[in-house]
This record gives structure tokens, sequence and C-alpha cells, in this order.
């Protein structure tokens, strides 16, 4: 397989692995007049370093050879280990896995080759990368031809936008994760705040500590009664008994739903899961545009792309937002809206794509293709800038002293005028700034 110099890696079958070997053992035995068994074994010797295999042949062939046993003296006839004689003796089942041996040296001990075997089980293609990609901590996502994909650096599922560092701790904790933030052990050691609702642990820290604290509007309160601590204190300044009832509770109640990061996760993937299935049910046979199959296929695979991007978004909800609650609304609704995109685009892709190809016209055919055109550019810009403000740490929300409000709203720094989450930057006082509402209407579906 030929090098793309566009792309970053290229996906090779067996074939192609193996000729890239024999290339290379051809290549040695041909300049220092060596077998090809021979120049096999001095390759894997020296961990298939053709510059240091050459370098060592031409300071002192006869040694070399001695020292890889190929020989035992100045006569090269006499040879101490003749493999052409060894290879000659195998059965045709021995010699294929002798075959197979040389090719897993030349793939695993290959200092300067950037070849890795497809992590996907029983896959028989291999992924050639064409940079150094250790150096980026979000990886590179890459496609297999088998269909699966994964992260170029790690071999983990295609993360991005989250650092492979992020994804693997997120992976190793969302056993623990999932059983704490269970219906069942929050029913059964939680309270909800009576300010937010939001649960606050006190099945265990109540007998340690009377009062708690709200994570999420950083209230203190009772862990017996939720009363607020000012409404225990007495008139000499101590803390007395629990009194009055409980606060009232919001308009929400206390029946209110409270979405974890894990929830999301779930629900993101069963997305993604429904997205790949109607990916590979897909059926070719049914059409005769090559075209038209082309702009399906890759309008369903951008679509598993993004289900899988807004899955794995769900990490910064957990990883950078625990204790910054504008910065989780602010995530959350940028979510919310990206799958409401993804949707309306799977949808437009469907409809224009049939109008496309069931017209009788040419304005009948443009311009559906046109809208399909724009619904994919479209999809596409917002989320490159998503991931542009995931990985900077979501800037777009600047709150400092009151980080910790939560609500349908978020609260200026300079002049406490509270702000939807349509606005980028505080309407009071910052009136000329350019809104989130109007980027993300430029890049909606219409």
């Amino acid at each position: 397989m030929e090098h793309d110099p566009e792309r970053e890696y290229s996906v090779l079958t067996r074939d192609d692995l193996n000729e890239k070997m024999n290339k290379q053992i051809d290549d040695l035995s041909e300049i220092f007049l060596l077998s090809k068994p021979a120049a096999t074994v001095l390759l894997m010797n020296l961990q298939w370093d053709s510059q240091r295999v050459s370098e060592r042949l031409s300071e002192d062939k006869e040694k070399l050879l001695m020292r890889s046993g190929l020989i035992t003296d100045s006569n090269y006839n006499d040879s101490f280990f003749s493999v052409e004689k060894n290879l000659a003796m195998l059965t045709l089942e021995a010699k294929g896995m002798h075959n197979e041996y040389v090719l897993r040296s030349f793939l695993e001990q290959n200092k300067g080759l950037t070849i890795r075997r497809c992590p996907s089980p029983g896959c028989g293609y291999f992924i050639e990368f064409h940079r150094d990609i250790y150096f980026d901590e979000y990886g590179l996502n890459v496609v297999c031809l088998c269909g699966h994909t994964f992260c170029g650096r790690c071999s983990l599922e295609s993360h991005r936008p989250v650092t492979c560092n992020n994804a693997s701790d997120w992976l190793r904790d969302l056993g623990k994760l999932s059983e704490s933030l269970s219906v069942s052990w929050i029913e059964s050691n939680t309270k909800p705040c009576p300010h937010c609702q939001f649960p606050i642990e006190v099945g265990s820290r109540s007998r340690l500590f009377r009062f708690v604290e709200c994570l999420y509007c950083s209230g203190r309160l009772c862990s017996e009664c939720m009363q607020t601590v000012e409404s225990h204190k007495t008139a000499d300044g101590y803390y007395g008994a629990c009194v009055g009832p409980l606060l009232p509770q919001l308009a929400n109640g206390p029946e209110a739903v409270v979405v974890t990061c894990v929830d999301r996760w779930e629900a993101s993937d069963v997305a993604m899961v429904e997205a790949k299935s109607e990916l590979e049910s897909f059926d070719e046979s049914h059409f005769t545009s090559q075209e038209y199959i082309r702009n399906m296929r890759e309008g369903l695979m951008l679509i598993v792309q993004c289900r899988q991007f807004l899955k794995w978004s769900c990490v910064y909800d957990h990883v950078h937002t625990e204790y910054q609650a504008s910065k989780r609304e602010y995530l959350r609704f940028l979510q919310d809206f990206a799958s409401t995109l993804v949707q309306s685009y799977s949808e437009t892709l469907k409809e224009e794509t049939v109008k496309a190809f069931s017209a009788t016209t040419y304005e009948e055919t443009i311009y559906p293709k046109w809208k399909v055109a724009n619904a994919t550019s479209s999809i596409g810009n917002f989320f490159f800038h998503f991931s542009k403000t995931l990985e900077d740490g979501i800037d777009d929300v600047k709150v400092k002293s009151y980080d910790n409000f939560g609500g349908p709203y978020w609260l200026c720094d300079r002049c406490t005028s509270g702000n939807t989450w349509l606005d980028m930057r505080c309407k009071m006082c910052c009136a000329s700034a350019t809104p989130v509402e109007k980027k993300l209407r430029d890049l909606s579906i219409n």
C-alpha cells in the first residue's frame, strides 16, 4: 500500500506487511551477498535495524557471522548453523509457524517501524503510522477497514476530546463510580438539598460530622433535619437541637431526578450503539447509484463519530467540572444542543438524500445535495469548536466568585447580573460581546 502524505496512517494487510519485511531482507541480502535466511537471522538479532546491521557487516563481516552462529571459521562454506538446510527439513505446518514467528519479530522488535496490529479481536489488518503520535496526549483516532475505531496512542476506544490518561482513569473508575451513583445507594445514603435538590451524602458522614456541605450550592446543612447551620444556633452562640420543619422544597419538588455523568455516559453509549447498528444494517444492494451509497455511508459514519464524541465528553463532567457547577451546566447545555443537532442531521441526511436520487429534474437534484453538504459542514464546524472548547477547559464561562452557583443562569463576576447559558459574556456590562447564541445559530441546520 502506497503512502499517502495527506493521511496520518495507512491500513495494511498481512501481504502488505510481508512485502515490507521481505524488501528489508532482500536489500540486505543483495548488498552484502548473503542468503535471505542468513540476512533474516542478522536482522532479527539486531532488532531489524538495517543501518546497524550494515555498519556491523562493513566493519567485520566474518566476526558478525560467527557471533550469529552462521559460520565457524573463515571458510564461509563450512557452516555451523545452516539456516537453509534446517528450513528445508521443516514440514509445511512448521514452515508456516516459522514465517509467523519471523513476521511477529518484525512487527514487535522493529524499533524503526511504527506499525501496530488492530486491537479488534479477530482482525487481520495492521495500522502504519506516518508520524510520531506519542507526544499528542489526545492520541489519534484510527478507523480500521474492519470497522473498529480506536486510539492509535493507547489502543483504547477512540476517546477524543479526552486525553489518553483521563480516558484510562475514567474506565478504571467507572465501575466504582457507577456503584456509588446508583439509585439505591443515593436513596439509602443521601438526602436532597432543600435549596438545589442535589444529593448530599449523610449515611456515614453524619456519624462524624453533624453539619455537611452541599457540593452543588455550597450550603451548610444539618445532616439530620437538613436545616441551615444558622437555624441551630442558640442565644449563647452554641448549636442546639434540631427545631422546626424542613425548608420548603423548590417548584420541581422532591421528585426531581438527579442526572449524573454516569447516566449521561450510559445514555450516550446506547445512542452510539444504535448509530453503529444503523451503519452496519445499511444494505447497499437496494441502491444502484454509487454516489448515493457513498453519501449515505459517509453520513452514517459521521453520526457514529459524533455520538462517540458526545459519549466521551461526559468524562469532562466528572474530571474537570466536579466542583464547578457553572461549567457543568454550560457543558451539559452544549451536549444537549449537540445531541439535537446530530438527530436533526440524521433526519436531514435520510430525507434529502432520498429526494436527490429520486428527482427527475436538475433543480430537484441539486438542492437536496446542497442541503446535505451544508448540514455536514455545519455539524463538522460545531463539533470542531465544541472540541476546542473542551480542550481549553471550558474557558467560555468566566465565573469565579459564583462558580458553585447552579441553576438556569450564571452570575457575572463584575456586576453579579444573571445571564442565560446562551450568553458568552454578560449582557449588562459587556453588551457588545458576541453571544454564543449567534455562533450556535450560524452552525445550526435550517
